[in-house]
This record gives C-alpha cells, structure tokens and sequence, in this order.
C-alpha cells in the first residue's frame, strides 16, 4: 500500500505527455505552448501615440502652435512631416508623424483659432510608444509550457501568430459500476440510489478545461470487460468509478488484471479513498476510484488532476497548496493520512461536518481539502497543516 505522497509521485512520474497538435490560436485557451513561440514582428510595429493629443516636433518652440493637420489610428503617415511651429492632432495608436518628438496630452493644451497653445511643456519622447517597446522581432514571446490563458491568447494574437503548437488535451471517459445505480430522472426503486458520480467528475473536469464522456457497466466481469475493452480504445485515460474493491461484486480489479494492465499502485494509506488503483496499458491511463460519492471527488483533486497536468504539459498544478492553522483539535491514527474537507479563510481552516465518504453535502460549501499526514496522530487548536485549495 502506498503513502499518498508516494502515489503522487507514481502518478507524476508514469504520466506521458500528449502529442503536439497545432491550433489555431483563438482555440488554444487552456492548452500549454509545445515549443517556444518567437515574435515574428516588433510590436508596437510603429511609433504610435500613447493617448489622444497633439504631436510636435519641438520642445523649444514657441508655446503657440499652427495646426496643420490630424492623424487617427489606421492612418498611414510614413509621408507627414512636422516642421517647426507646427502640431498635428492626433490620437490613441495612430501613427508618430516624422520628426515628432513628443504627443502632447490633450488636457495639457488650450485650442485656438487654427492654433494650440501648450500649456504644460512634456519632455522628448512623451507619450510615444517606440517600435518594439513590448517585444522586437525574433524575441521570444511564448516559452514553451506556458499555460495560454485569456493574456496569451490576445497577446499572441497582437503579434500576428496565427496559429500555436500546443499539448494535445486528453481524451477521456468516465465508467461508472454498480448494479443500484439509477439515472437521474428515473423512478427510484426500493434498495436504488441516484448515480451521481458521472456527473460529478464530468463536472470536475469541465471547470479545469477538459471534456469527457461518462458510460455505466453493471456489475458483472462480462459487462465490466467488455465496457472497458470499448472504451480505452478510444480513450487517452479512462477512470472507474466503484467496482475496485474485493467485494463479491467488484469486478474491475479482476478485468485490469486479465486485460494485462499494469499496476502502478492499488491502495493508498488514505481516508477517504484508500481502495485507489492507477494503471497503464499502451500509455494509456487507467484509474480505479472507489464508489463512494466524497472519495470520488477526494480522488480526482488529489491525483486525477495531477495526471491530466502532466499528460498536456502543464508545469504548474491546477490547484495550490497553503500551510494554515487548524481552529479545531484532531486525533487520528498514524497508519493513514487523513483529507478532510474544510472551509479555509485568510489564515485558517474550520472543519466541515459531513465528513464520510459517502457524504458528499459538505463539498457544496468546502474550498479546501486539509491533510492530516500518516505518521502523526494529534493536532491542537493553532496547528498548521497542509491544505489543497479547490
């Protein structure tokens, strides 16, 4: 049985990346940069003005100034010149005429008949934004395994890249076991409950980026086998939820073993979720969580997402860890580690009540998961320990 830190790292550690695939770049939000991206212009590509104003070419002129002309953003003014005395209108990203030296800023200049009048002098260079101030051409501008988020994509988009080679995301499928299993909007038979885990995970999955497809099997090794055998075939990773158990009725354990699947790791010193597998076949992954609704998703925090991260290069973890004071006293014992869902707040976490695994109510309000690590069994009111912001 593993620690749960020595799960992790399997998980890490036997988790290959996707291959590259290139997106266009208006599609590319979520996915992570596979080589770096090389700016193919300077940006600005031009002198331009960084506010509506007035340009001149001279701060040792006269305070009044004829004006001679206007320039909006879009105009090509390769062939305007500014000569002495003279200002030339213009505004927010259009072109620097030739010779300006300054813009000067609207609200700093009184307009006469044909005329302005400066009133606050600025200094050479004001308010001009130069040719390649953000990034020169050849510069780099995306480093590869650079998550593209929203400021990527715009910025990638300012500078003309037009399509961007990124990590393929996963292709995944939820199973879900067990013969009480009812879908939602059925009657509910005596001895039934609501299958809710499907949702949950697909659920769980949507709000980190990724889309999935959820199929149930009952609980027999036949349709367990079979379900399985459809499924990783087109699948990058798959995740059982239920059936990993030795209950007379839990199958999966048995069909991944027949199946040739190779076992990383099966059980993991942690309440709840200790009936954990993880599991590889033709690079494929393969995950068992147990049934229980809290589990599950204890499960897909701790070590789902992790895998996703590494399959499309992700460096960075979807979620961070923070070390804060318990406001409560805990006892437990050493063998395992602990996750308890809690509701942390600036510099402390309050447990949640709710807390087995068969209880997933106090996930509606918890936006941590605090672990109490194996090997230690008091914790006083005051403590620190370490939680999974979610």
């Amino acid at each position: 049985m593993e620690s749960l830190n020595g799960a992790l790292n399997k998980v890490k550690s036997h988790t290959k990346k996707l291959k590259a695939i290139l997106l266009p770049t208006e599609l590319a939000l979520g996915f992570v940069a596979n080589k770096d991206v090389l700016s193919p212009i300077s940006f600005p590509p031009f002198e331009q003005s960084a506010m509506d104003g007035y340009a001149i070419n001279s701060i040792d002129s006269e305070a009044v100034f004829n004006l001679v002309d206007e320039i909006k953003a879009g105009d090509n003014a390769n062939s305007v010149q500014l000569k002495p005395g003279d200002a030339i209108r213009i505004f927010t990203g259009a072109m620097i005429p030739l010779n300006a030296t300054c813009v000067v800023r609207q609200e700093d200049v009184e307009k006469l008949d044909g005329k302005v009048k400066i009133l606050v002098m600025p200094k050479v260079g004001a308010n001009i934004r130069r040719i390649g101030e953000q990034v020169k051409v050849g510069d780099l501008a995306i480093q590869k395994g650079t998550i593209l988020n929203p400021g990527a994509i715009g910025y990638l988009s300012m500078i003309g890249v037009s399509e961007v080679s990124v990590y393929s995301k996963p292709r995944i499928t939820i199973i879900t076991t067990g013969n009480e299993l009812t879908k939602l909007g059925e009657k509910l038979e005596p001895g039934m409950i609501y299958e809710s885990n499907s949702n949950t995970l697909l659920a769980g999955l949507k709000s980190f980026g990724f889309d999935a497809r959820a199929v149930s099997a009952r609980d027999t090794y036949e349709e367990v086998k079979e379900t399985f055998q459809n499924e990783i075939g087109v699948s990058d990773i798959v995740i059982f939820t239920g059936g990993i158990s030795v209950g007379d009725y839990d199958f999966v354990g048995k069909v991944l073993e027949d199946l040739k699947v190779n076992t990383i790791f099966y059980k993991v010193k942690q309440k709840p979720g200790k009936p954990l597998f993880f599991g590889e076949i033709n690079d494929k992954m393969v995950f068992g969580l147990p049934g229980n609704p809290a589990a599950v998703l204890t499960s897909f925090y701790l070590f789902v997402l992790p895998c996703l991260a590494e399959m499309i290069g992700r460096e960075k973890s979807f979620v961070s860890r923070a070390k804060v004071a318990i406001d409560f006293d805990y006892s437990k014992s050493a063998e395992m580690t602990h996750l308890l869902k809690g509701l942390a707040c600036v510099d402390k976490v309050e447990l949640l009540p709710a807390q087995s695994s068969a209880m997933l109510s106090s996930f509606v309000t918890a936006n941590c998961i605090a672990i109490f690590d194996e090997g230690r069994t008091e914790w006083k009111k005051g403590d620190l320990v370490e939680i999974l912001m979610i």
